[in-house]
């Protein structure tokens, strides 16, 4: 297959093997296809805009209705979008927005998803359904998915990870169990009755996981073959619980943001700390500030493109398409000379502390290794002379840290520079994102108010 331009990809609609598929949610929710064909008959309220229907799907409903009226506009060519509110009528999408699922080329729908919003206000994208159908066909030959796997999702369809586990499960002919609605330890219980084989989730996600299997004792499950996890890096100690959890389980950690899909796949063969190599069709570079490409190792702005990307950001109604052949993802980081990734931090939380550019993601990863801290979130506060300095706030668990071997362990390993000045305590969950991810803006907010 052609990796190196988009237009050597596949470019048809999501298509599903309805012979195949099925989707279980909770106790009494099981979709198979007859039940499906069925409902499909059924006409979907849609708003009719010139030229091409745009179907909005609201999450918050009965899920049944939901998952069926999701089916409903992929089986009718519609262009959708998903929902956790009622979709307001006057914020249509315009029709020019889709109307390349019309035009002669044979470009098909599209469809809108939003991003994570861990360091910010959530953002609509709007992306074709071919950028993820070929991926799909990728990802079934790379991880050997045949319809007797069965698809495990543990987060809210509303996060684009958990969106595109569901229909690429249910693409590929295979079962799909949806998990998001029950407590940790359902959650393993279900895993392990539905002999679910692959699962999509974030690492704070395996993390409940992780500890629900420890506090109630419970079996390892050897029926999950595959464990695909995006969202951030798995620490090595996290590693360890999930291969004692899940023994046969091939953990796959993939970088990549709602607007470019995959970027790389980290195998057992990357070397530690890295986020893997790019994914397959998937272009990398690192750039300085002035725009100029940045030698192997040198840490500056990383920009990808490739087939998978999305058009563009909506934005009160309008679309604001992607200009450039690159996308800026945001981060920063550098290439090895074996083409392996390595992620720094984001650009917009970079931090200048004595004239030295620290990523405070890198003191995050080190404090969440420390045996009692949960998550960790770190920033910066300006002193009387307009220095910055390093401050952590720390999500704990039943077991309570030293602050003081904390802060020594944070100067031996990583130095005066990335040292946080003091350290905050909190008993208590910290907040999260429908993706899993921690909500910065949330603990920011915490932060501010007590």
């Amino acid at each position: 297959m052609q990796t190196n331009n988009r237009n050597y990809f596949l470019r048809n609609s999501l298509k599903f093997k309805w012979h195949q598929a099925s989707v279980l949610s909770g106790k009494n929710f099981f979709l198979n296809a007859d039940e499906i064909k069925k409902q499909l008959s059924i006409d979907l309220v849609s708003w009719q805009l010139p030229e091409q229907p745009f179907v909005a799907i609201n999450l918050d409903r009965n899920p049944v209705s939901s998952i069926i009226n999701l089916f409903r506009a992929i089986e009718g060519n519609f262009c959708f979008r998903l929902t956790p509110k009622p979709f307001p009528k006057g914020e249509n999408i315009k029709a020019d927005h889709c109307s390349h699922a019309h035009d002669p080329s044979g470009s098909p729908p599209c469809f809108v998803v939003q991003t994570g919003g861990t360091t910010g206000p959530l953002k609509k994208i709007l992306r074709l359904q071919s950028t993820w159908i070929n991926s799909f066909l990728i990802n079934r030959e790379i991880w050997s998915i045949t319809s007797r796997d069965n698809f495990g999702i543990l987060g809210d369809l509303t996060h684009s990870i958990s969106l595109y586990g569901l229909l690429e499960g249910l693409y590929l002919g295979t079962n799909v169990t949806l998990l998001g609605e029950w407590l940790p330890k359902s959650q393993l219980e279900e895993i392990a009755t539905r002999k679910i084989s692959i699962l999509y989730a974030t690492p704070i996600q395996l993390q409940l996981l992780t500890r629900a299997f420890e506090i109630h004792k419970l079996k390892p499950i050897t029926s999950l073959r595959k464990i695909i996890v995006g969202g951030s890096k798995l620490t090595p100690n996290h590693v360890l619980k999930l291969k004692n959890l899940f023994p046969k389980g091939e953990i796959i950690e993939f970088y990549g943001t709602a607007e470019t899909s995959f970027i790389t796949i980290a195998t057992t063969d990357s070397p530690q700390g890295s986020v893997g190599k790019a994914y397959e069709g998937v272009k990398i570079r690192v750039l300085n500030d002035r725009g100029e490409a940045l030698p192997n190792g040198k840490i500056g702005n990383i920009e990808v493109t490739s087939p998978y990307v999305f058009e563009g950001y909506i934005d009160n109604g309008t679309l604001n398409p992607i200009q450039n052949d690159y996308f800026q993802t945001g981060e920063r980081g550098f290439l090895d000379q074996n083409g392996y990734l390595f992620l720094k931090g984001r650009r917009d939380r970079m931090i200048s502390i004595h004239d030295v550019n620290v990523h405070p993601e890198e003191v995050e990863s080190f404090l969440t290794n420390i045996k009692g801290i949960e998550a960790a979130y770190v920033y910066s506060s300006s002193d009387r002379f307009e220095t910055n300095h390093l401050y952590a706030c720390l999500f704990i668990n039943s077991f309570k840290p030293d602050i003081n071997q904390v802060s020594s362990m944070c100067r031996r390993e990583l130095g005066h520079n990335l040292t946080p000045r003091s350290f905050r305590l909190i008993d208590e969950k910290p907040p999260l994102l429908a993706s899993g991810k921690l909500n910065l803006v949330a603990i920011q907010r915490m932060l501010e108010t007590t």
